[in-house]
């Protein structure tokens, strides 16, 4: 009877054991889930902040190219010019590290998804072919933050 007893006792252990053990094994699972669920969160808040701070520097790189592209040539040699010069650049690859990607027009086919017309010319070039860019357009991370504004041919 005791030896009854005894086995009774040891698989009632056995089992409150699986039954802890089964419950420690679903909560280091809910653990590690709620770890990658909150890393996940912390990089979408790191990248939205990111893309607000970038969205901010877009205009000032957009200015910069601007003001160089009207640098009179007996002018581009100056020190002020090329100090200027070198501070766009700084900014570009800053920009470009933080996952800026300038989208492509000029000769390329449109395309809805990375360009937005708004207006069409005659010209040579096929049908729907960007002939001029109005303003910049850009990707941040792969995903269009700001489409570029093109003149298509007709």
């Amino acid at each position: 009877m005791a030896e009854k007893k005894n086995k009774k006792n040891q698989d009632d252990l056995k089992s409150k054991c699986q039954e802890y053990l089964a419950g420690w094994q679903r909560a280091k699972a809910d653990y590690e889930n709620f770890k990658k669920e909150t890393d996940k969160r912390m990089s979408e808040v790191s990248d939205y902040a990111k893309a607000g701070l970038v969205s901010e520097l877009i205009p000032i790189l957009d200015n910069f190219t601007k003001a160089v592209e009207h640098v009179p040539e007996e002018q581009a040699k100056e020190d002020w010019v090329v100090g200027i010069f070198h501070i766009k650049k700084q900014l570009e690859d800053f920009l470009t590290d933080n996952g800026l990607e300038k989208i492509v027009t000029v000769g390329q086919k449109f395309d809805h998804n990375l360009h937005e017309a708004v207006g069409k010319e005659k010209s040579e070039q096929e049908k729907d072919t960007i002939i001029k860019e109005v303003s910049s357009g850009y990707k941040l991370n792969g995903q269009v933050i700001i489409p570029a504004k093109v003149i298509v041919s007709e």
